[in-house]
């Protein structure tokens, strides 16, 4: 009886330990997808942590280092069964064709062991952005790696066009293409929240209606997704609040993005505002 109680407790200390600590780390593979999405077939990394059974990280969805979605994930790992669940929550950045929408995938993978190579095996399901429509399932088969794929990516530095100061929460941004249509096409975040998602600037512009936080500073973010015809990628932003009404010009770069930051409060005599 004595012998049975001490091999429970091994067991049960090798099970909580595979479940909090065997799959923290990164994972590599592939993730295959059913007819119907923007690629058969394409890589993806997770970047695991877990803790007494919760399961959070970032996941890359990628077809090279250049064209991928950055997602954060949260879910479950039950160490009996060596079972993790996860879904993906959040986009975080992305660089893919205009013509393709990220896929937000809940995950059902297994733990596995063999001759000292690890792996995690399963299916996942998954819905479009911004949409009721479910994206083609498929499968997902990853190895644990040493490093990341996207460890010597160089991040884009980000430079305040103009600082706005409005009286009101309440802010309507309008972006046009800038001089000539040429292709250019945006994505745009809000305190790194995507608010427009690889939009082509037209004449008719992409308005987005915010509703600010008064008590702290924002900043809108222009990331270009190309150059189009005529570098850089050029928008004219037309940001209106209550009688207040602003035009910044944005220019970006695959090497840096562009920014507005808005300010809910009194404005200083120096900055520059333009009036209907």
């Amino acid at each position: 009886m004595f012998r049975f109680l001490i091999f429970y407790v091994i067991y049960c200390l090798s099970v909580n330990q595979l479940t909090a600590q065997g799959i923290n780390g990164i994972w590599q593979g592939k993730l295959t997808m059913e007819p119907g999405g923007c690629f058969p077939e394409y890589y993806i990394e997770l970047q695991i942590e877990a803790d007494h059974g919760d399961v959070s990280g970032i996941s890359y969805d990628y077809f090279d280092s250049s064209r991928y979605v950055k997602l954060s994930f949260w879910g479950t790992a039950s160490g009996g069964s060596k079972v993790v669940r996860f879904a993906e929550k959040q986009i975080l950045s992305q660089q893919i064709p205009e013509d393709c929408v990220p896929c937000m995938k809940t995950y059902d993978l297994r733990y596995s062991r063999e001759n000292n190579v690890e792996s995690l095996t399963g299916e996942w399901v998954g819905q479009d952005m911004g949409t009721i429509a479910g994206c083609p399932p498929g499968k997902i088969f990853l190895k644990r790696a040493a490093k990341s794929a996207f460890e010597e990516r160089r991040k884009r530095a980000t430079q305040v066009a103009q600082v706005c100061y409005v009286d009101s929460p309440v802010v309507e941004l309008a972006f046009y293409d800038n001089g000539e249509i040429d292709g250019d096409s945006i994505t745009v975040s809000l305190d790194n929240q995507i608010i427009v998602s690889h939009q082509a600037l037209s004449l008719s512009p992409i308005r987005v209606q915010l509703k600010l936080d008064p008590s702290r500073e924002h900043e809108v973010v222009m990331h270009a997704d190309n150059l189009g015809k005529i570098p850089p990628n050029t928008a004219l932003v037309v940001l209106t609040s209550g009688v207040k009404r602003y035009e910044v010009l944005l220019s970006a770069s695959m090497e840096e993005n562009s920014s507005i930051r808005i300010i809910c409060g009194k404005q200083p005599s120096s900055d520059s505002e333009l009036r209907n």
